[in-house]
This record gives structure tokens, C-alpha cells and sequence, in this order.
């Protein structure tokens, strides 16, 4: 078994992990520092910011605030390193996201605001990282040792982005661990055919709401592991001219939770896909009627989950392909795990 897919498969136990630390005295200590932070009256908004899957997260993350009522965005680290500094107000609570803490633009958006600590939330799976120094309140992720592209510290920075907005809003997310875990053990005991992707020269990920970080995630995946081009866009972007790209056989996946506001719109995007002669990939919790494509089922699940479960079959298919193509996916050739320079 090779690394990245060595990774995939310690998954389930890094969910487990990750939900019993958020559920202990340590990991329920900084939420309750950034709940009473919250509603302190001092901050009217939430920036989110980080680089990569961390931004992905992050970017989510603000959705989900927005969606609940909370005013939050997200910026990705090196666009606020050099266009964005003056948006980091005194009533802004800053949400720092990086798997390592060594991210380059994101410590030096730190280190360059030069703000208060306690301003500062870190998600990190790094305890003894610069981002967490630097920051007054630290959530981890308990993912372990991740040398590969991102698999165990993109699911659990969500299940932390989701313990921090249960956290603000005064509503703990309340799930069964066990349950998410066995989820995925099942997915990774299922077989995903990768053999209509042996030859294409091109992936496009499409999503909606806080899925997206799934298209952004598998777009990254398949860039970076497989060094194969791709593109995630929403939904609703791809439909508003990139539909135009669709030829016989190109594959384009659509991510999207059976009870999500925008299923419907998603499901009919995979069909117009088809409908066009190319060749439509669902993931979803359940599967249409009369759906002609390619269906990657997920356990049943609550929507906030779904961004956890939904990836992993995405993350098969980039081992399934690089089998396929006779490459190790997840070598670096160019860069490295942490980047360190801009």
C-alpha cells in the first residue's frame, strides 16, 4: 500500500480522534474562550483565512456562519497578505486555518497585522507550530503525521470548523462519531472504477454550499497527486458558460447532498452533462432514478457531514487513476508538503 493511500485509510481513526479531543476539557476549552469572545459584543464579523485546503475549509466555514446568521467571510491568506491587511478591524475575529501552522502567507498575515492574540483563533494539527504561538486560541485537529497530499487533516479541520461554529452560535453540533467513522470504513471497503478516467486530460469538480470545498479539495487532489489538470467551480459558475467545454466522454463530477437547497439544480446539471454526451459523475448520500453516469453512493448522513464523507470516494478515484496510469500519486516533484516560501 502506498502513502497516499495509506493515509485514506487511517481516516477513520483521525475522526475519532479529532471528535474525542473537541469533546474533552481540552478541546472544550478554547471553544468556550471563543463562544464567550463572541458574545462579548466586542466583534460584528469573522474572517477566516489560510491557504489551499485550509482555505477551502475556511471559505465553507464562512458559508455556514452567513447561513446561521453570523456575519463571516474568508480570504484566502495571500490575497490579505498583500490586498486585503485593512479588513482585519479591531471588531474582527480572525479564524487562522493551516494543517502544518507553517503555512508562509498565512503566518506572515499574522505576524504583519501584528494583533492581539486573542483576536486570533488557530485550527491547526499542529500544537507546536508558529500559528499556534501566535494565536490566543488554539482548536486542533487530531489527525496524526500527514506526509501525503491533505486525506485525515482536510476531514478533521472540518470537524473542527464545525465544533468552532457550534461554538459561536450557541449551538453545538452534536453527531456520532462512531457512526461518521464506520461511514467511511464503509466507503473504503467499496470499489471505485476509475477506468473511464485512464485517458482523460482533463477533470472538472462541481459543487454547491459548503460542498464545495469537496470540488476545490478533489480538484487540488488531482493536480497535486495525480499532476492531472482539473478545475472546481460551483454549480451555478459551470453552467454559466464553462458548459460549453463539455465533449463526448469528458468527466464532470457533481457533488451534492440528496437534501441540499440546491440538489435539484445539481442533479439536473449532471443530466444536461449527459445529455451532451459527456460523462456525468455523482456523489451523493442517494442515488436518482434513472440517473446515466457514474454514481458514488456515501452513507446515509446529516448535510453538515456530508463534505467529510463525500471526499473519500473522490480520494479513491485518485488512487483508482494513478493505478490506471502506472504513477505513485502524492509524489511532490516541484514543491513539498509544507510550503515555505511565496
Amino acid at each position: 500500500m502506498h502513502p497516499f493511500l495509506k493515509e485514506i485509510h487511517e481516516q477513520p481513526g483521525a475522526v475519532l480522534e479529532t471528535a474525542a479531543y473537541l469533546s474533552s476539557e481540552a478541546g472544550r476549552r478554547p471553544l468556550g474562550e471563543v463562544g464567550t469572545l463572541w458574545r462579548s459584543g466586542r466583534y460584528s464579523r469573522i474572517l477566516a483565512t489560510g491557504m489551499g485546503s485550509s482555505f477551502f475549509t475556511g471559505s465553507s466555514l464562512a458559508l455556514l456562519l452567513e447561513g446561521s446568521g453570523v456575519p463571516a467571510f474568508c480570504i484566502n491568506a495571500g490575497e490579505l497578505l498583500h490586498h486585503g491587511l485593512d479588513v482585519a478591524r479591531e471588531d474582527t475575529l480572525l479564524v487562522a486555518i493551516s494543517q502544518s501552522g507553517e503555512s508562509y502567507e498565512t503566518v506572515k498575515v499574522l505576524q504583519t497585522l501584528n494583533i492581539p492574540p486573542e483576536r486570533v483563533v488557530a485550527i491547526t494539527n499542529t500544537p507546536g507550530s508558529r500559528l499556534a504561538a501566535l494565536s490566543g486560541h488554539v482548536i486542533l485537529t487530531k489527525a496524526g503525521e500527514e506526509r501525503m497530499t491533505s486525506t485525515k487533516t482536510f476531514i478533521t479541520a472540518w470537524q473542527a470548523a464545525l465544533a468552532f461554529a457550534g461554538a459561536i452560535t450557541g449551538k453545538p453540533y452534536i453527531y456520532d462519531a462512531l457512526s461518521l467513522s464506520d461511514g467511511i470504513r464503509w466507503i473504503l471497503s467499496q470499489t471505485i472504477d476509475a477506468s473511464p478516467f485512464r485517458d482523460v486530460p482533463f477533470i472538472q469538480f462541481t459543487a454547491r454550499g459548503i460542498d464545495f470545498e469537496v470540488a476545490q479539495q478533489s480538484a487540488l487532489m488531482s493536480m497535486e497527486a495525480l499532476h492531472l489538470p482539473a478545475s472546481a467551480l460551483t454549480g451555478g459558475d459551470f453552467r454559466h458558460g464553462p458548459l460549453e467545454m463539455v465533449a463526448p466522454e469528458m468527466p464532470v463530477v457533481v457533488i451534492s447532498h440528496s437534501e441540499s437547497p440546491t440538489a435539484e439544480q445539481s442533479l439536473r446539471l449532471a443530466r444536461d452533462v449527459s445529455r451532451f454526451g459527456g460523462h456525468p459523475v455523482l456523489v451523493a448520500d442517494k442515488a436518482p432514478d434513472n440517473f446515466e453516469g457514474t454514481f458514488f453512493e456515501v452513507p446515509d448522513c446529516d448535510l453538515n457531514l456530508f463534505p467529510i464523507l463525500a471526499i473519500i470516494p473522490l480520494q479513491l478515484l485518485v488512487c483508482g487513476i494513478a493505478e490506471d496510469r502506472g504513477i505513485i500519486p502524492g509524489d511532490f516533484y516541484h514543491g513539498g508538503k509544507v510550503t515555505s516560501i511565496e
